[in-house]
């Protein structure tokens, strides 16, 4: 008798939400995986992953069917606007949505059963938008919410299911790093939020506090003056590289030398001797540990 691959094990406990079809809605394979993995070892089956088509400018691998386990299909629609019917031609109870690089249209939103639940990692309405991590960097938070909601016509504007809140320490400086964490809290609470769903809870409305916008870093952050502090172009560094691909700026851009560099990783520390390229900034010194030349 062969045993069951680890992926297709489902041991679901008593008291979670019955046996569920829930479509993954996710364009990377960072997270759609992993959250397929959840979602059946929670009992519940998984039988289409919505992906994303690859952009011209995609600097990255998008997921493929080899990122996925036997038994779920993967499906990559060219235009949002047929996410809804593929949602109900596989019948799904529920769809959960992670990271999805474009708004979903209404009729998608309300082709499952249950609805559409999205993960979002701020505390909403905090950091609403496609670049929460990078201005929560950029603006020195030290901890980011995880917020799991239901999806309505707006961006993350839904009623929440749960939440909570991980570190954002300064041992993070990629979106695959930052990413682990919120996927391990986001599994956390999937048991409860699917148990709302199945119960018909509507969630509760986003708290009555100004709403904060999170879009992509335009050109005014793009570029590195050497002037600066040192730690405000640390930070600025460590945000753009959190923040991941940009659809249409680069940064952070820095001249070395007459020649115009992406700057990947740096540090306040003098590092070992041989290691980094030290830069005088306006206030302070900074190190250059890994960079990209552009010119």
């Amino acid at each position: 008798m062969t045993a069951p691959h680890p992926r297709q094990a489902a041991t679901r406990p008593a008291q979670d939400a019955p046996a569920l079809d829930v479509a993954v809605v996710a364009a990377l394979p960072q997270t759609a995986p992993a959250l397929v993995d959840a979602l059946r070892t929670l009992g519940h089956r998984v039988p289409v992953v919505i992906g994303y088509r690859r952009p011209a400018d995609w600097p990255g691998h998008v997921l493929g069917e080899q990122d996925l386990p036997p038994g779920v299909d993967l499906a990559v629609p060219s235009r949002t606007e047929s996410v809804a019917g593929l949602l109900r031609a596989y019948g799904v109870d529920v769809a959960v949505s992670y990271g999805y690089p474009r708004k979903l249209p209404a009729s998608a939103v309300a082709a499952p059963r249950l609805g559409t639940i999205n993960c979002h990692p701020s505390d909403l309405p905090s950091y609403r938008g496609p670049n929460p991590v990078g201005w929560a960097v950029r603006n020195g938070e030290r901890r980011i919410g995880v917020t799991w909601h239901r999806m309505d016509a707006e961006l993350d504007t839904g009623s929440v299911l749960a939440r909570t809140t991980i570190a954002l320490d300064e041992q993070l400086w990629s979106f695959t790093g930052v990413n682990s964490r919120v996927l391990e809290a986001a599994s956390q609470m999937l048991p409860q939020v699917l148990r709302r769903l199945v119960r018909g809870d509507a969630g509760e409305p986003q708290p009555r506090r100004e709403a904060t916008w999170a879009g992509f870093f335009s050109e005014d952050y793009a570029t590195v003056d050497w002037s600066a502090h040192a730690a405000h172009i640390h930070t600025q560094v460590r945000a753009w590289n959190i923040a991941g691909h940009h659809p249409r700026v680069q940064g952070p851009v820095a001249v070395i030398d007459g020649t115009r560099w992406r700057l990947r990783r740096t540090t306040l520390e003098q590092p070992p001797a041989g290691t980094g390229r030290r830069i005088t900034c306006g206030t302070g010194d900074l190190w250059v540990l890994a960079a990209d030349p552009l010119d």
